[in-house]
């Protein structure tokens, strides 16, 4: 999920545009971000020697400004990742998923109109916290493209979970994962329970390096029909929920695609892929975590993460 209790989703309409840039000044987390030591470098990178030293500096100056642990992938389509750090390591997945549910329904149904007219009925119990349209829906009867809208455009819970039932369950997500060469990827729980987050539970998590590569596959490769991919990028381009994140770097001219997540124990997650207007497509898979239960979402790290990538790779 993402967690909308801690501050609340605006409207649509007030969301930053997709080429918006945030501005930082020379000064503040930035600067000691640049600054900090060097982290753990990732193999199989392409990348300059000289950047990736400069990254790697730069993810673990992040990282000691905000007392988090960063985790990022980020290369282009049929190379391996240009830049890694802490790529292998395990973080909660949170709404990350719902990209993988609609992709899997996507596969098996694109040119299916029927099924994406099907209604779903639910019920009043069945509506989880942090499903800002399933809950306004008064007659709790929706399609499955509406369903498929609300979870990756507004990260709606109660759409995802109704989702994972047309795919069989959470299950199916990591079972779907591995068909796409991603094998550090699982779900296990049903929204909200599987954004507890808790500090080494394997439980509904995934690697940068998985993610990144599944979102790849997804938007750029053929994992999908032409139809479905164009479909799911409709969706991910028209994100409602990355203004504060990645959605708030991105380069003048560029368009973006891209899926948030946010749990317990100040878990922030944003990837997708980023179109710049003179150069080939870069996906990018940041996500983060912390050992604190008391530990508040922290949209300004990933944020910065990404103007970090984003200067240095595209």
């Amino acid at each position: 999920m993402d967690h909308f209790r801690k501050s609340q989703l605006p409207e649509p309409s007030a969301q930053p545009t997709r080429r918006k840039v945030l501005k930082f000044s020379a000064g503040g987390v930035l600067a000691a971000a640049v600054a900090g030591t060097a982290g753990p470098a990732s193999a199989q990178q392409p990348a300059p020697g000289n950047v990736r030293r400069r990254l790697d500096s730069a993810m673990s100056g992040i990282e000691s400004a905000y007392g988090l642990t960063v985790g990022v992938a980020a290369g282009r389509l049929g190379k391996p990742p240009a830049y890694a750090y802490r790529g292998g390591d395990t973080f909660p997945m949170c709404s990350l998923f719902k990209t993988l549910a609609v992709a899997r329904l996507l596969r098996d149904h694109a040119y299916d109109d029927g099924f994406w007219q099907r209604r779903i009925v639910f019920r009043k119990d069945q509506i989880v916290e942090n499903s800002i349209i399933c809950a306004a829906d008064q007659d709790r009867n929706m399609s499955v493209e509406e369903l498929a809208d609300a979870a990756l455009r507004f990260s709606d819970n109660t759409a995802g979970n109704l989702l994972l039932g047309l795919m069989g369950g959470p299950q199916g997500i990591g079972a779907y994962a591995q068909t796409l060469g991603a094998l550090s990827t699982r779900l296990d729980r049903w929204e909200p329970e599987l954004n507890e987050a808790l500090p080494g539970d394997v439980r509904d998590t995934s690697t940068p390096s998985d993610i990144h590569r599944l979102y790849e596959s997804l938007l750029l490769g053929n994992a999908l029909d032409t139809l479905g991919q164009a479909r799911l990028r409709g969706w991910m381009l028209r994100n409602a929920t990355s203004g504060e994140r990645l959605g708030a770097v991105v380069p003048p001219g560029a368009e973006f695609a891209d899926k948030t997540g946010a749990g317990d124990y100040g878990v922030v997650n944003d990837a997708g892929v980023v179109w710049p207007d003179d150069g080939p497509p870069l996906t990018l898979a940041v996500m983060t975590r912390t050992d604190r239960p008391d530990a508040v979402n922290n949209n300004a790290a990933v944020a910065r993460v990404g103007q970090l990538i984003f200067g240095e790779l595209l």
